[in-house]
């Protein structure tokens, strides 16, 4: 009898998303990856197959290197059925191996989600990685909200965020969802910013990219103003079922005193608590694994449970 063929399979965007059709995060759509293709040497879509197909892959390639994700927060794996086999995905990791050499990539590099995307999945791909050799090249400290805690919101801040949030309460702050209004969605991208600008960090998405990435992912602006000043703002993405992910927000230079930042989780975390989701995901606050003290502080009082994000790298 011949021995089981297992091999990943190169295919077209289109046929991989009939294959991977609901990728338990929004970051490794077919439709996402075509849309960021230009930002890697060359994108692929790859699906795994033995007996038949059990697990995708979207990646790319920049500098020798096969990355997922190349251009997004995160990446990794998809599986078609959630109890894939760790033996399963061993095979995969041993065969993504051999497809990279084939590409004459020297090395891999593997991004994956915080654990609240899927633990269980995510736990057996950092066991794999592990024994496989794969080294943790980064260990970030990420931030969610969890929305249906049985506690109030209220009752997950610090007594300093409380207090910020009271400050918040007294200045007639109004947040408006902005889903059918353009102008205001640009506002929103245009103080988020200036206040990336004014804290010395890159924007590195452009107005334009956020309306395309808004075109393949659902996506909810929010705006606080106050009477007709435009103070603060969120972009947020639905990146899985039940969790919220908020890759941007931020407020106007000069108005930290009135706390509209506290304001506007509070705000924004009540709305998804009550439409039913279980986390606001607010991402990392490390730099290469190095905390932004300051920050951490901050997600930390507003609510916010921390999470390990890892990533994996190899030399082949």
């Amino acid at each position: 009898m011949s021995e089981l063929k297992d091999e990943w399979i190169e295919v077209a965007a289109d046929a991989y998303a009939q294959v991977i059709q609901h990728p338990y995060h929004i970051f490794n759509a077919a439709a996402f990856t075509q849309l960021n293709s230009s930002k890697s040497e060359e994108a692929f879509y790859l699906l795994y197959k033995d007996t038949k197909y059990r697990l995708g892959l979207t990646a790319g390639i920049r500098g020798g290197i096969l990355l997922s994700p190349f251009s997004a927060p995160f990446g990794g794996f998809s599986f078609l059925k959630q109890d894939v086999q760790i033996a399963v995905i061993e095979k995969a990791v041993q065969q993504l191996e051999v497809f990279a050499l084939s590409k004459s990539c020297s090395g891999i590099r593997l991004i994956l989600p915080p654990l609240i995307y899927n633990e269980t999945f995510l736990a057996k791909q950092m066991n794999v990685l592990y024994r496989m050799g794969y080294r943790n090249s980064n260990l970030d400290l990420d931030f969610y909200i969890p929305l249906q805690a049985g506690a109030s919101y209220e009752e997950l801040l610090w007594y300093n965020a409380k207090k910020n949030l009271r400050i918040s309460q007294q200045q007639e702050f109004e947040v408006m969802v902005c889903n059918e209004d353009v102008t205001a969605q640009q506002t929103i991208y245009e103080v988020i910013r200036e206040n990336r600008i004014s804290k010395g960090k890159p924007m590195n998405m452009s107005w334009d990219d956020i309306r395309s990435t808004a075109s393949v992912i659902p996506t909810d602006f929010f705006l606080l103003k106050r009477g007709d000043e435009a103070i603060a703002g969120a972009i947020v993405y639905k990146a899985a079922a039940g969790t919220r992910y908020v890759p941007f927000w931020g407020d106007r230079p000069g108005y930290t005193p009135q706390k509209p930042m506290n304001f506007l989780s509070h705000a924004i975390a009540e709305f998804y608590r009550r439409a039913g989701d279980q986390y606001l995901h607010i991402g990392i606050s490390t730099e290469n694994s190095v905390p932004n003290y300051g920050l951490c502080e901050f997600k930390e009082s507003i609510g916010c449970t921390i999470t390990p994000k890892m990533s994996f790298e190899k030399n082949i």
